[in-house]
């Protein structure tokens, strides 16, 4: 049985500082306020919907706003910020400050220690830590794919770019590292169960306007062969290069599972973008 205290995700979450990892919540949290409140935008439906109803919404969306509250005061206090600064936003002193919100920080420090417990069964993980911040990379590539959608600048890297990757010294002061968007790599990443792959590859060759065959897919097979996606040297690697997109795919097998990493670049488009995002969370559903 595995032990509470390991997660599944241990190795992909080590790469971020608990800085970045409360941000990366704050993101998500932000994310689930500005759908809530685009639904409310919208007036098609208005004349199904019961007396009351828009006014249970707008309080749905209260409610959510408040929890992206929470997220900033732990993602401000993760940056250093002192209660005194916090609280003159809100207001308020910063003894009352740190009594709304210190709950919430306890319960988010101590999700580090147990980041997850099992239920009375003994094998379903229920995970402490807020998801975004449980498996940060999946996190990271949904919102990123949202903010790309979205933003003006079609930044394919707007939320993870600005993430700080490493803990900093004693010493230093934490601060967001800015990247150059004209330099950042186009890279996607995720896993896939092994049955799903050549499902994967004909689709994804599909959106790109070219065959996989039966050649292609013997090709690959045996190029897997001897790939470990803990050691970078040891990925195989595959062109599906068209008119449209360049693209390579790299893939690995997970020692000891049954699931394979990929790690695609060349999908330049945002709508590219959105199909292989949606390929890789389909796929990565038990077969």
């Amino acid at each position: 049985m595995t032990h509470p205290e390991t997660t599944p995700y241990d190795d992909d979450r080590r790469a971020y500082s608990r800085e970045a990892l409360a941000r990366l919540v704050l993101s998500q949290a932000a994310y689930g306020l500005a759908g809530s409140a685009g639904e409310l935008v919208i007036t098609r439906h208005d004349a199904f919907c019961g007396p009351g109803g828009r006014v249970s919404e707008a309080a749905e969306l209260v409610a959510s706003a408040e929890w992206t509250l929470v997220r900033a005061v732990v993602y401000e206090r993760e940056r250093g910020s002192s209660w005194e600064e916090i609280a003159g936003y809100l207001g308020v002193d910063a003894g009352e400050a740190e009594e709304r919100f210190g709950t919430e920080l306890a319960r988010w420090a101590s999700a580090f220690e147990v980041p997850y417990r099992l239920d009375e069964t003994g094998r379903k993980r229920i995970p402490q830590l807020p998801t975004a911040a449980y498996d940060p990379d999946t996190a990271c590539r949904r919102l990123d794919l949202w903010a790309h959608l979205r933003s003006t600048i079609r930044d394919r890297h707007a939320v993870s770019a600005g993430l700080r990757m490493t803990a900093p010294e004693d010493g230093d002061v934490p601060a967001a590292e800015v990247s150059d968007p004209e330099t950042e790599s186009d890279e996607m990443r995720g896993w896939i169960w092994r049955p799903h792959l050549r499902s994967f590859l004909e689709l994804l060759a599909r959106y790109n306007s070219m065959w996989f065959d039966e050649t292609d897919w013997e090709t690959v097979s045996l190029g897997l062969e001897t790939t470990d996606d803990e050691t970078p040297d040891a990925w195989y690697s595959y062109p599906l290069d068209s008119s449209l997109h360049s693209l390579n795919v790299r893939l690995a097998n997970s020692l000891g599972g049954n699931e394979v990493s990929v790690a695609l670049t060349g999908a330049t488009s945002a709508d590219l973008r959105l199909r292989i995002d949606t390929l890789m969370d389909a796929f990565a559903a038990r077969p």
